[in-house]
């Protein structure tokens, strides 16, 4: 993906000084409305981009000690290209499996799910069935602050900020920036109930191959924005603001939930007998 160089507001501007966001502590706020002003003083700055929002529970670094956001299928310091080509066919199986279990069922956008893998890449790498070459990002900065105090066992959390091309479509291509980026809400039936309160994205580099040359150039942190701490704490929304409930994060009658977690046990077990073979 092509690398930007973002605009920072002056508070952060100030924080940064001559490095770049990546590599310096975030920017410590201590309430929800200092964080949405920040963030307005930023969308602000970058008009060129369209603000997108992870929630995480620490800022993760790589061994240079800059942050790191690569998708899942991407993650380990060293990847060998055999464990990167097993990574690929495991979610091949993944894609077909649930491609079958879309047809089995009758369920609304099978079609899509067969013909298009980011439609089933999507699906798979939000409900978490297995490593798949995008990165998930909300447009919800309430959604993003919520993920990072959920199961959160540090003092404070994480919301980092990035920079992508604006969307045209459910699908959005974009060359210019090597990006593909997916709305959740446009992609999935209405069975899945994930996505409602979520505001859930997905994108990645949009040649998608194993056999990169340069695996920094599918790292987010290309697109970085700012990174902000904030307290895992309720006293961090004040009054005014809460969190969103876990209920509607993740709904429990959500049927898509359902689907992937079968798919997902199929896909453990066709991947044992492979190995047993």
């Amino acid at each position: 993906m092509r690398s930007i160089t973002p605009t920072p507001s002056l508070v952060l501007a100030k924080h940064v000084g001559n490095d770049v966001v990546r590599r310096v502590a975030p920017y410590t706020i201590e309430s929800y409305p200092e964080l949405v002003r920040e963030v307005a003083a930023l969308a602000y700055q970058n008009k060129d981009y369209l603000l997108f929002y992870r929630g995480q529970d620490r800022d993760y670094l790589n061994k240079a000690g800059s942050s790191s956001y690569y998708p899942t299928i991407y993650r380990k310091d060293v990847l060998t290209a055999h464990e990167i080509r097993l990574r690929f066919d495991m979610l091949e199986l993944a894609e077909h499996l649930l491609a079958e279990a879309f047809d089995s069922g009758g369920l609304e956008g099978r079609q899509d799910v067969r013909r298009k893998s980011y439609i089933a890449w999507s699906i798979l790498q939000h409900y978490k069935v297995c490593d798949t070459p995008l990165l998930d990002f909300t447009h919800s900065l309430r959604a993003a602050a919520t993920f990072a105090q959920y199961n959160n066992r540090e003092e404070r959390g994480i919301v980092a900020v990035f920079g992508l091309p604006y969307t045209t479509n459910r699908i959005t291509y974009n060359s210019e920036h090597d990006l593909v980026i997916v709305r959740l809400l446009s992609i999935c039936p209405p069975l899945a109930l994930r996505p409602y309160f979520q505001e859930g994205y997905l994108a990645g580099t949009l040649d998608i191959t194993r056999d990169y040359i340069d695996k920094s150039e599918l790292d987010f942190n290309n697109r970085l924005v700012a990174k902000f701490s904030i307290p895992n704490n309720p006293s961090f929304w004040g009054k005014d603001f809460a969190g969103i409930p876990e209920p509607l994060l993740f709904p429990p009658d959500d049927r898509m939930a359902e689907i992937c977690a079968r798919v997902k046990t199929r896909l453990i077990d066709d991947m044992k007998n492979v190995f047993m073979t």
